[in-house]
């Protein structure tokens, strides 16, 4: 029996093609594990707030108010391909996409003149070199030569197609931080839907800057598997932040609504208020829910949404930012040895935590902490972040710094804290001079005699 080289090929990477790592991604937004425990009847309306908010992967939808880059490009109809009564599609030439990016599949196509002014088609099919343009025929809209419309969201699926290309293998399709590679990857990608970010300029209370979220993606993170992108251009760079913060604010959004339901709603509550000690049958409590949906939820999807955004253009302006209010300490031996004499004390208890030389085995990773989410121990000795995963100090003497190695980032690491992690604040408790003492201890470690 001979076989072909094509096909000796082919059995040779079958076994190759089965591996875990190799599967296809999920290719719609999948919905967290609180929301799905939810009743059927209160999950229901949150899933369909969010696709009617957000989309899905390849079909996304902008709102008002969002402070994300949507790059919406105004087009002209040119000429319009005669239909046939079985065709589908109506096909028509446009002028003014040449600047815009050239996979526009799936984006919404708003008419703001002639017949269809007001209705909303969906781009089927777009052939950038020709400037032909296909939406399904409809008998709200006849395209004619001249007919004005706004294609939307451009900007945002040009970041989305690089997030899928560069990052979501990592951090998965909604941002969960699940995809194929995650699971071989510690410590794990980034669960972008809390909307924390570790690594900030910003205040404890602020979220990130884009800057913040650029600088990540453009350097990586040092001691993790967060590469550097310095390939990318710029713009591309900010394209993805741009998706990013857009995956973020769906994820709080789809929290926000939970959480206002989850107390009365979810199936362990429901089984709880229809027992026989909680004296209500499911039909008074599908009752209520329903009054609550009709009443109360629009309003409290629209706190959510306004509120998360709010919270991201907040983070942009000046004053969430963490400027020092007086220059750098000079690093000389007597700030060093303050900043040891600080490090050692009970004002910062950095010892229990870091350790007495700094290597990361304080006292504090041998103790079982609560986890504040379920009010239940941690199964494992040591310190643990937000997103549940086990966090080991920082061993100092190494000298890998993932929010950066600058001076002013060790500043603002001890000024802020670590967002999402029990790293605390100092910037309420000690002085900027305390501060860059601190500082100038710190990273002299790696350098230091008993490294």
């Amino acid at each position: 029996m001979r076989f072909g080289l094509s096909r000796l090929i082919l059995l040779l990477l079958l076994p190759l093609i089965s591996l875990p790592g190799c599967e296809q991604p999920q290719v719609e937004f999948v919905f967290s594990k609180k929301t799905n425990e939810l009743i059927p009847e209160a999950a229901k309306p949150v899933k369909e707030a969010l696709v009617r908010q957000f989309g899905n992967p390849f079909a996304l939808t902008q709102f008002p108010e969002l402070p994300t880059e949507f790059g919406d490009i105004p087009g002209v109809v040119k000429t319009v391909e005669p239909t046939g009564k079985d065709q589908p599609l109506i096909r028509f030439e446009v002028t003014g996409l040449t600047d815009a990016y050239d996979k526009l599949q799936g984006l919404p196509l708003e008419w703001t003149s002639g017949k269809g002014q007001g209705q909303v088609s969906r781009v089927k099919e777009y052939n950038f070199e020709t400037g032909m343009v296909a939406v399904d025929k409809s008998a709200e809209i006849d395209p004619q030569p001249g007919d004005t419309f706004l294609l939307k969201c451009v900007r945002l699926q040009y970041g989305r197609d690089l997030y899928n290309r560069h990052c979501m293998h990592c951090h998965g399709m909604s941002g969960e931080g699940t995809g194929p590679t995650s699971r071989y990857l510690n410590p794990p990608p980034r669960d972008f839907r809390l909307g924390i970010y570790k690594y900030t300029s910003t205040k404890p209370t602020n979220k990130a800057q884009v800057d913040d979220l650029g600088r990540t993606v453009k350097e990586g993170i040092a001691g993790t598997y967060m590469p550097s992108f310095k390939l990318l251009t710029d713009d591309e760079v900010s394209a993805i932040v741009n998706y990013v913060i857009w995956l973020s604010i769906r994820g709080e959004t789809e929290k926000k609504l939970v959480d206002e339901l989850f107390l009365d709603y979810s199936n362990k509550a429901m089984a709880e208020r229809t027992s026989k000690d909680g004296g209500e049958t499911r039909e008074e409590v599908l009752e209520e829910l329903k009054d609550f949906m009709e009443e109360d939820f629009p309003d409290t999807l629209e706190f959510a949404t306004s509120s998360v955004s709010d919270a991201w253009e907040e983070a942009n302006l000046e004053d969430a930012l963490v400027i020092p209010r007086s220059a750098r300490v000079a690093d000389t031996p007597e700030s060093r040895e303050r900043g040891r004499k600080l490090y050692l004390s009970e004002k910062t208890k950095c010892a229990s935590c870091h350790g007495p030389q700094g290597r990361g085995n304080g006292t504090a990773t041998q103790d079982f902490w609560t986890n504040p989410a379920t009010n239940e121990k941690y199964p494992n000795r040591g310190l643990h972040d937000i997103w549940g995963n086990q966090l080991p100090p920082r061993d100092l003497h190494r000298g890998i710094y993932r929010g950066g190695r600058r001076p002013i980032d060790t500043y603002r690491r001890l000024f802020a804290g670590i967002k999402g992690t029990p790293m605390p604040a100092f910037g309420g408790s000690l002085s900027d001079e305390e501060l860059w003492d601190l500082v100038n201890y710190v990273m002299s470690l790696p350098y230091s005699e008993n490294r």
